[in-house]
């Protein structure tokens, strides 16, 4: 759901939309690690992340965790990576006009995210937030 630096002894450093994979549970807060970087396990606290559902195969040594998601929810978080990069581009290009709007596309876009993960919205609340959300993604591509 959020960001978190992992700013303390083991902790472990996310990004949001980065699947984790929990592995204890202790006093408001996960050990895991990233899909990203398996081999690198550490802590974060349990308010920073979503648990969502999943799917398991080859269950033992070669586990696979597969989350299974919303599809809008995951293209809006290919998106944000995506535009991350031009954002970045326009910054140093200094396309201050630019630069401003597409931050605040993905910062309304992140917002929407969030509301949607979060499950509290009726249906047809989300309905709305989805068809909103896709065509601020239409306008943006």
């Amino acid at each position: 759901i959020y960001n978190w630096r992992g700013d303390r002894k083991f902790g472990l450093p996310l990004e949001i939309g980065e699947t984790v994979q929990i592995l204890e549970e202790c006093s408001g807060w996960y050990r895991g690690f990233s899909t990203k970087n398996r081999a690198v396990k550490g802590i974060f606290p349990q308010s920073y992340v979503h648990l969502k559902p999943c799917k398991v195969d080859n269950e033992g040594l070669f586990e696979s965790v597969v989350p299974v998601e919303d599809p809008v929810v995951r293209e809006v978080t290919l998106v944000l990576r995506e535009w991350s990069d031009i954002w970045k581009r326009l910054y140093v290009e200094r396309g201050n006009y630019k630069f401003e709007t597409v931050g605040k596309v993905m910062r309304d876009l992140l917002e929407w995210r969030r509301q949607l993960v979060s499950g509290t919205l009726t249906h047809d609340q989300t309905k709305e937030l989805k068809t909103m959300i896709i065509a601020k993604i239409d306008w943006g591509n």
